[in-house]
């Protein structure tokens, strides 16, 4: 009786995979991984269930359900290598898996299909399952848009219609998020690639996708994979993403949210803000090998340099003094702070350049300019509002963080965290109580500041980066390393603020209200 549901499983596993059974087995990866991933889980399933003899029959259902998404991502993948192949097209893959775990922190990773899983990782991960595929289409020899306008080239819409049958038949979610290169503003770059993404998306609902599971999204210039001062990398940069997963739409949206909080892009950004100020050797249009155009060391750039980056404003109202000292830096040490995700590896990043995580201060950095998941059925952008306490990082779930700086007292609320991908779901307000006593508290702040945040999650930390919207604010932007374990206390911090025409910056390390 214990036998047969087993061999159920089995023949599951070699029903899906007999047709491709001959191919190496690097061209079965997704199948297999998806079997013995949904395998193991059924089996565990069965036993909660139903005690040792419901194992077998556990591990049968994990393994057609397993079987089943790793039989279709490995044929997709398939299409989308002979697509590739037949319009010379650049094609690179990530795996997409979600914990079946409840109290997960974080339940989305994402890898490339060509890395090797460690021993570490593969325990780690044991309860992850397949749920998706995302596939970044790039051109290798030709623009896919017209310059400046949101309509593909003749050639690129018959390569869009081509991507697009090979979606057809899904039943599962699809966003379409649109990349371009840093030449023009980042406003004009982020509202061009939604426009685009939109475009494909239209494309796609074409081919008989229905337009409720269809998403679109303008990432701009803000996720750069390569090195904008060469054409090669630029050519990287404007891409294409299509992303498919399995669910709910929310695990877009935390696909998404792990992207824009992903180190590795915030290395590259500001590796490019600095090389547009600081020439360098440039990288012949013909070489693949972008990682000699971004080893820029952020810490020796100028005061000159640094002056062209960091222009400080003249303000309208009277500076609050932070007691801080004039900026003279703007290399961050925070990012290694908070250390790189192993999770956030990701296809496009050369394995050189991971390595080497570094980033501007908020200052020299400035605010990204990206976009909303939006749905092409109403246009409007996809937001998740039915949040648990659960499902916030410890002390992020809509809290108040303070500090004292030279006698100032100074609020951030609501500071809001989720646990999946280490998104803000909302951008907290800058309170500012002037020359503070704690016996003679007033409860109006003199300034109540509304900002733009960022976040960019690690393995140890959080960087929780907050910008103000008014320029005449005391404060200019706040880099904090929050923890993301229940420590009540940020693990660093600077305040950056004007005093005379000057940057100034001040430590601030505030704790949970």
């Amino acid at each position: 009786m214990k036998i047969k549901p087993i061999a159920v499983a089995v023949a599951v596993v070699f029903t899906l995979t007999s047709c491709v059974s001959t191919d190496p087995l690097k061209k079965n990866k997704e199948t297999l991984i998806g079997c013995a991933i949904g395998t193991g889980i059924g089996a565990l399933l069965g036993n909660y269930i139903a005690g040792k003899d419901g194992i077998g029959y556990g591990a049968a259902a994990g393994a057609a359900i397993g079987c089943t998404i790793g039989y279709d991502v490995q044929k997709k993948r398939e299409a989308l290598e002979a697509l590739a192949k037949a319009e010379n097209l650049n094609i690179q893959y990530a795996s997409i898996s979600t914990s079946t775990a409840e109290d997960s922190s974080s339940s989305i990773f994402i890898n490339s299909t060509d890395n090797t899983i460690t021993g570490e990782d593969a325990e780690k991960y044991a309860d992850y399952q397949n749920v998706g595929m995302a596939a970044t289409i790039s051109s290798n020899d030709d623009t896919m848009f017209v310059s400046g306008s949101a309509i593909a080239t003749d050639k690129a819409k018959a390569q869009f219609q081509k991507l697009s049958e090979i979606y057809k038949d899904s039943s599962a979610n699809i966003l379409i998020t649109g990349h371009t290169d840093s030449s023009g503003s980042e406003e004009l770059n982020q509202s061009l690639s939604e426009q685009r993404a939109r475009y494909v998306a239209q494309i796609f609902s074409e081919a008989g996708i229905a337009s409720e599971r269809l998403f679109f999204q303008g990432a701009g210039e803000s996720q750069p994979v390569a090195a904008n001062n060469a054409e090669s990398g630029k050519a990287q940069n404007r891409r294409v993403e299509v992303i498919e997963i399995v669910g709910e739409p929310a695990q877009l949206l935390a696909y998404s949210s792990k992207q824009k909080s992903n180190l590795a892009y915030l290395s590259r950004r500001s590796q490019d803000r600095v090389t547009s100020v600081k020439p360098t050797p440039k990288v012949s249009p013909n070489s693949s090998d972008t990682a000699s155009a971004i080893n820029i060391d952020l810490a020796k750039v100028s005061k000159a340099e640094v002056k062209k980056l960091v222009k400080p404003v003249t303000l309208k109202v009277a500076s609050v003094d932070f007691g801080g000292t004039e900026m003279t830096q703007i290399e961050s040490n925070f990012a290694q702070l908070v250390g790189e995700r192993k999770q956030d590896s990701f296809a496009l990043f050369s394995k050189a350049y991971a390595s080497e995580i570094s980033s501007l201060n908020c200052v020299a950095e400035g605010p990204r300019v990206d976009g909303e998941i939006k749905s092409l059925a109403t246009g409007k952008p996809y937001q998740k509002s039915d949040y648990n306490t659960a499902d916030y990082l410890p002390g992020m779930n809509g809290t108040v963080w303070v500090e004292k700086v030279n006698g100032h007292y100074i609020g951030l609320t609501p500071v809001a965290v989720v646990s999946n991908g280490g998104a803000a779901v909302s951008a907290p307000e800058i309170k500012i109580w002037k020359n503070f006593d704690n016996g003679k508290a007033q409860e109006t702040p003199n300034y109540q500041v509304s900002s733009s945040v960022e976040t960019y999650y690690g393995e140890t930390g959080l960087l929780y980066r907050v910008f103000s919207k008014d320029s005449n604010a005391p404060v200019r932007c706040m880099d904090i390393v929050m923890p993301i374990d229940k420590t009540a206390k940020a693990i660093a911090g600077k305040l950056y603020y004007e005093k005379n025409k000057t940057v100034y910056e001040a430590n601030f390390e505030p704790k949970l209200l």
